[in-house]
């Protein structure tokens, strides 16, 4: 992101801060060229894994389809990724050029084959004004800050006529899983969706892991399994 943050907390390695933009059509687009850390990130995965490898496992990671096997589990991760790539839960598309900026600004911070981190980007729009507010939290934990600093601003916002559009946050995964994280969304992912459909009415979730995201719609909640079913 060109546009310097609004910083609301910093605490050490962790940053709360926003961004304000106006709304136009190509930060939605899937074909853009990618931004510098990303560009290296893809890069380096490249040289790494070797291009065709590189290729397949990103294409594996986001296939959907009614005919995707069926395996008998009890483990909640496992049935939420089945519900997924069997196509009954959300949809998967190459990352956009917002989604690509976001987590290009923190892979500038800290690269993620070397220093591994997840941010929280909540997405808010704006529709009379027709403006975009972006808040972000990150640190350099392989999990992101507790966002309730973010949460008590957007909910200032929200009474002021935002909208609370999407959730975004990264995965990824270790090298001996080929770094490339999975697009679906673990028992926690879920419950904390939840809690942001009946708090925020957030309208979707997203993950991306660089490559492509998944799009949850709040509608489709309600299917993910979650720690408590367990």
């Amino acid at each position: 992101m060109t546009l310097a943050p609004v910083m609301i907390k910093r605490n050490g390695a962790e940053i709360f801060q926003y961004w304000e933009f106006k709304n136009q059509s190509y930060l939605w687009d899937t074909n853009f060229i990618p931004p510098l850390a990303l560009k290296s990130f893809r890069d380096s995965l490249e040289n790494e894994l070797g291009q065709d490898t590189f290729n397949l496992i990103s294409t594996m990671l986001a296939y959907q389809s009614a005919s995707y096997p069926s395996v008998k589990t009890d483990n909640g991760d496992s049935i939420n990724a089945q519900l997924i790539h069997s196509n009954t839960v959300g949809k998967i598309r190459p990352i956009n050029f917002l989604e690509a900026q976001l987590l290009n600004y923190q892979l500038s911070r800290y690269p993620l084959l070397s220093h591994p981190t997840e941010f929280h980007g909540m997405i808010l729009m704006h529709d009379t004004l027709n403006l975009i507010k972006v808040y972000f939290a990150a640190s350099d934990q392989p999990w992101p800050p507790k966002p309730a600093v973010i949460l008590e601003a957007m909910q200032k916002d929200l009474q002021q006529g935002w909208i609370f559009r999407s959730h975004l946050h990264n995965h990824y995964e270790p090298k001996a899983h080929h770094f490339l994280g999975i697009l679906a969304p673990s028992m926690t992912d879920a419950q904390y969706y939840q809690f942001l459909a009946e708090d925020y009415k957030v309208e979707q979730a997203l993950i991306t892991n660089g490559c492509h995201t998944l799009e949850i719609r709040k509608d489709e909640f309600q299917k993910l399994v979650l720690p408590d079913d367990h």
